[in-house]
Parts: C-alpha cells; sequence; structure tokens
C-alpha cells in the first residue's frame, strides 16, 4: 500500500484563490481536493488549520555549478554578459568556488532553493553538465529541455546551435531555453531578430532576460508565444538596469521568475521575489500583484517549461507541495513578504523533503533520515545534511566557510 497522507483544513490554493479544503496524498501523486475527506486507517492525518497550502514553488533561471558566495562586481556596470563574466572568473571567489568538487555544489544550490520553498529548478546549463545530479537532489530538476547558452557573437557553444534546438524542441515537445539580450550592447539589442532569422523563436522558447526589448520586441514574442524569465536582482547588479516587465505583463507575455546564479543573482527565490515587487514599484509607481508574483513562480513555467496542467494542485498530479504558515489572513496571497520561517513543510513527490518540527511524526513515518537546524529560533527537520555538506566546503577551501543562502549552522 502507498503511503497516504491527509491535509486536513488547509487553506488551499486553486483557481486563483486560497479556500479550506482537504487534500489528500496517495504515494507521489494527489489523490483527491475537496472540502472534506473523510479520514481512514490508512492514511496519515495532518491539520494545516490556519496555514496555506500552494504548490511548490518553481526557480525558473539558476545555475546550481555556480552555488556559492560572496557576490562578486556590482559597482561597475557592464553592457554585456561576457565582460561581467570575465570579471567573475577573474576572481578570488571563482578560484575558491574551483576548489570545491562539482556534485558538492549542486548540492548547495539544492538546499539553497529548498528552504526557499522550491520544488523544482531550471539548471541552465548543457544535459551532459546536469545528468549525474538528476534524482539525487533535495529539489527536482527539469531536465526535458533543448537549449542554447544565448544568442549572439558571444554565444557559448551549448547545444547544436538554436535552429536545430528548437526543431529538436518542437518534434518531442520541449521548451528549447536560452539566454537572450542579456545586455544592452548592440549584440543584446539584435538578438531577437537573430532568433527570428534562425527560425528558433516560438512557443517552445523560453527567453531569460531580453534587457534592451520594446513594444515591438515584446509584440513579436507575444505574437509567437514564446515565455519570458525575469531575473530583476541579477539584472541590475550587473547591468544597473532591468527589463521593462510592465510591458510584457500588460501585453499578455508569459512571465516567470528567476534568482540567476548566485555571483549576481538573489539569494534566493523569497529574496528574488521581494525585489521583484520593489523594483516594480519603484519603476511604475503601481503595485506588482501578489496573484502575479504567485503566478511568476507556479502556473506561468509550467506553461513554459511544458510540465502538464498549469494548475499543480490537481488529482494525479505529482505531490509536490508547499505549506505557509505566515500568520495572516487564510484568504490572502501574500509571497513576496514570506521568508525562511514562514516555510512551514515543503513535499515533493509525496515525501516530505523540509519542515517544521511539529511533522516529526510525518518524516519518521517515511523512515527519513533528518537533520536538525534553526531558523529565527524554530526548529526545523531537513532530510539530508546540510550541515556536512557545509563541512566540505570548509574543509575543501580551508576555513569555516558561511553563506548567505543557508543558515547558520
Amino acid at each position: 500500500m502507498a503511503n497516504s497522507i491527509l491535509f486536513q483544513s488547509g487553506s488551499v490554493y486553486r483557481n486563483g484563490k486560497l479556500e479550506t479544503n482537504d487534500l489528500l496524498v496517495n504515494g507521489e501523486k494527489i489523490s483527491a481536493i475537496e472540502p472534506k475527506i473523510t479520514p481512514s486507517s490508512e492514511n496519515l492525518t495532518i491539520s494545516l488549520q490556519g496555514k496555506k497550502l500552494y504548490p511548490g514553488f518553481i526557480n525558473s533561471h539558476d545555475h546550481l555549478l555556480a552555488s556559492y558566495l560572496p557576490k562578486v562586481g556590482g559597482t561597475e556596470k557592464h553592457q554585456s554578459w561576457l565582460s561581467y563574466d570575465n570579471l567573475y572568473k577573474s576572481s578570488g571567489v571563482f578560484a575558491e568556488r574551483q576548489q570545491i568538487d562539482p556534485e558538492v555544489l549542486y548540492y548547495l544550490g539544492g538546499y539553497k532553493n529548498l528552504f526557499a520553498g522550491v520544488t523544482t529548478v531550471f539548471d541552465h546549463i548543457p544535459h551532459h553538465v546536469q545528468n549525474p545530479f538528476r534524482g539525487i537532489l533535495p529539489v527536482k530538476l527539469i531536465s526535458d529541455y533543448t537549449i542554447a547558452h544565448s544568442v549572439g557573437n558571444y554565444s557559448l557553444g551549448w547545444g547544436e546551435g538554436p535552429a536545430l534546438e528548437y526543431r529538436m524542441a518542437e518534434h518531442a515537445g520541449l521548451p528549447f531555453v536560452t539566454h537572450l539580450a542579456e545586455g544592452v550592447d548592440d549584440d543584446s539589442k539584435q538578438s531577437l531578430r537573430v532568433l527570428e532569422k534562425m527560425d528558433a523563436l516560438g512557443e517552445h522558447s523560453v527567453l531569460v532576460h531580453c534587457l534592451p526589448f520594446g513594444q515591438k520586441e515584446v509584440e513579436k514574442i507575444l505574437d509567437k508565444g514564446a515565455s519570458v524569465v525575469w531575473c530583476p536582482t541579477s539584472n541590475l547588479h550587473i547591468f544597473g538596469k532591468t527589463t521593462n516587465i510592465k510591458l510584457f505583463l500588460d501585453m499578455g507575455v508569459n512571465v516567470c521568475l528567476g534568482t540567476d546564479y548566485s555571483p549576481s543573482g538573489s539569494v534566493h527565490l523569497l529574496e528574488e521575489l521581494k525585489t521583484a515587487k520593489s523594483i516594480y514599484f519603484g519603476l511604475y509607481g503601481e503595485e506588482l500583484e501578489e496573484s502575479t508574483l504567485l503566478k511568476m513562480i507556479t502556473e506561468n513555467p509550467r506553461k513554459a517549461f511544458r510540465l502538464g496542467n498549469p494548475d499543480a494542485l490537481m488529482p494525479g498530479l505529482s505531490a509536490d507541495l508547499l505549506i505557509v504558515n505566515d500568520d495572516k489572513n487564510a484568504n490572502e496571497v501574500n509571497v513576496s513578504e514570506l521568508s525562511w520561517k514562514h516555510i512551514d513543510l515543503v513535499v515533493i513527490d509525496g515525501y516530505p523533503i523540509y519542515g517544521s518540527i511539529e511533522y516529526k511524526s510525518l518524516f519518521l513515518h517515511f523512515g527519513l533520515e533528518t537533520e536538525e537546524l534553526s531558523i529565527d529560533g524554530k526548529t526545523k527537520l531537513v532530510a539530508g545534511s546540510p550541515k556536512k555538506l557545509l563541512k566540505q566546503v570548509s574543509d575543501s577551501v580551508g576555513y569555516k566557510k558561511s553563506l548567505a543562502f543557508l543558515p547558520n549552522f
């Protein structure tokens, strides 16, 4: 008999709003969501009274191999990604990072995302680099995609070229993912036209950054049905500006949110949500709606990366769940106000991976080995051992290393 968990009386996010429901998980899947589900002897029953249940968050752009700190640069502003990358690759931080095993870096990136309520990450890297780490991290990696690094004179040789990679995406029903216009130079400004000439702009395209684009380019992206990933923290750090995101949103482009990599991006996705909210108000004098932000990290990436029904909380779909305890109105979405302490439980494929100490019986029920940690005075449990991981980092670099995207151990 598959493990069965009944979450009772949670404020469950469905159809754009929070409503009190029960949610039943059987094995790796959601099996029912109803106002009232009768418990059975086969269920482990957990009350969520006063808590919110969201789909697990999706980070639409990260580079897990670069999960290391401190940040580099930020004072000098760049015209293209390449000049920043050269700065980073010549830094002492990068030299130190190179002393650490890639598997350790991948695990660091996994925990960085997990502690922020992320269950799924798009790690922008060629398949041969990512393959060894699929299925072993504390979060899911999106593994079905075609890829280019970027489009233009500075592009790295990832994949078989945008034209062929896009054709493969069309044939297999996959996303084709590329950085696009990651800069403000002429090469960046012309990159959409180049992509279009390659016949690689279409509904399978997932375009990351798109900094200098205006009305004409946004209309073309919308017309072709492509998706866009916004990374405001990284954009501001490297270039001192970000995408005209209001234009994309107002015109109806499918927009997702990503952290980008640690050298320039946000500490984790919760911080990126705060930055997105703040930057939007600063640029346009308007509030970016919380429901819009939530869609950028749930429904919209499910569309962009072709992960199935955009409404992730549906019977028959994977039980990738996030339970939030934020002491706010049970019907109020407020994802930009969340911090580590509000992440109450993360469930991936029906398994508890991270959560508050009150769920200890749930972890024991699954026979999971856990480690205790403290966040803002609250005891949490996590599958695996990020403490040992951080010790491995310290041993590799020769001094006690702390990383802002992990709690202090």
